[in-house]
């Protein structure tokens, strides 16, 4: 039993709270992207020890799968890479996908009573809600390439997006970085694989488990249970681990255990049904694919082809680094072979046998591991 004497006000902040109280300043910014939804993305414009207010170039840093912008922030100014990056010259733009607590909200449709709102998966986040964000964030700052910075999810989207020739954003992009990268998902080993069902009426499975609307939405009370779990009076394992490991991997080595209720209370943040049920699909498939609507005709009059499409990483030519992990189960290293087989477009790998899928963004090493070779990396092709 794990004894703490008090709550760390930073399990009750929100995202523009956690930024201020550690001394930076911050901006809150609204997207919408072209199919209606309004995304929150927050930004740090400089360090708070910065000679000059005056941003530097800007980077896009985009959470993953049931998470929020809030990841980048919820470590001490050395451990958080939001942090870091702007305390070393950058222009820090922080993302969050539809659907989060952070992009709740469309111009026509309500997430609590409109089924139609939660109707999207990662295609729709890859297709629209991140060039909607870079290009936002370029007409912001009047630059003309960003920078990238993904995990988990935010990898899958980038993959996906940065190797699609039917558009132009990779000549906006100098440099992304993809941390526990996800393209494949069929040797994922996270709890989530149990939800899986022989029959091939996934989608129908799903539904009947979880509705067709919202999937562990940010809630009051899943924020309790971390705060209260995971170390306010006492730890309960069972309760705290399986809240932090559903996706992440087997065990908090590398978290600050004074951290874990607070990483426990701001997650997880919510997403759709449809989207869990594609990456159960990817998972089935072993295919780094769209969405199927699980029949020929349904497909035929989405994509216009009987199956669904396949993303190519090949065609990706933005200088890319990969951090990847040997205890990550999500990102397993298995499918990250897949990657490193298709990309043409890698600078620079780096792997951490001990690391999880969510050390990559909470460890209290990753700066020294990770943070400091990303930023050497991505200083000669996205320079401050």
């Amino acid at each position: 039993v794990l004894s703490v004497s008090k709550i760390d006000p930073d399990c009750d902040y929100n995202i523009t709270q956690l930024i201020q109280s550690k001394g930076y300043p911050w901006e809150e910014h609204k997207v919408t992207t072209a199919d209606g939804y309004i995304l929150g993305v927050f930004r740090i414009p400089h360090g708070r020890n910065a000679s000059s207010s005056t941003p530097g170039r800007p980077v896009l840093l985009q959470h993953g799968l049931l998470d929020a912008a809030t990841t980048w922030v919820i470590n001490f100014p050395e451990q958080s890479l939001g942090f870091i990056l702007a305390d070393a010259g950058y222009d820090v733009w922080l993302g969050n996908v539809r659907g989060n607590r952070y992009s709740r909200a469309h111009v026509k449709f309500n997430p609590d009573h409109d089924e139609a709102f939660w109707d999207f998966s990662w295609d729709d986040m890859a297709q629209d809600d991140l060039p909607s964000m870079v290009y936002y964030i370029l007409n912001q700052t009047k630059q003309t390439q960003i920078g990238y910075i993904g995990h988990s999810q935010g990898t899958l989207i980038g993959f996906a997006e940065f190797g699609n020739l039917s558009n132009d954003i990779q000549k906006n992009v100098s440099f992304w970085a993809a941390l526990a990268p996800i393209a494949q998902v069929g040797h994922e080993k996270t709890p989530l694989k149990y939800l899986d069902t022989d029959s091939k009426e996934l989608e129908k499975y799903w539904h009947k488990l979880f509705g067709r609307n919202e999937f562990l939405p940010a809630s009051n009370i899943l924020q309790s249970l971390g705060k209260f779990a995971c170390g306010e009076f006492f730890f309960d394992r069972l309760i705290c681990e399986n809240m932090l490991l559903i996706i992440g991997g087997p065990d908090r080595k590398n978290l600050n255990a004074s951290r874990v209720p607070v990483y426990a209370s701001h997650g997880p943040s919510g997403t759709s049904v449809k989207n869990m049920v594609h990456f159960m699909q990817c998972g089935r498939s072993n295919r780094f694919q769209a969405y199927d609507y699980g029949s020929a005709e349904k497909n035929q009059l989405r994509y216009n082809q009987t199956t669904p499409p396949i993303y190519s990483i090949r065609s990706m030519k933005v200088p890319t680094a990969i951090f990847w992990a040997g205890e990550d189960w999500l990102a397993d290293p298995t499918d990250v072979a897949y990657i490193f087989d298709n990309i043409e477009s890698l600078v620079y790998e780096k792997y951490i046998p001990n690391y999880n899928h969510f050390d990559f963004v909470w460890a209290s090493t990753a700066n020294k591991l990770i943070y400091q070779d990303l930023i050497n990396v991505m200083k000669k092709y996205h320079p401050i």
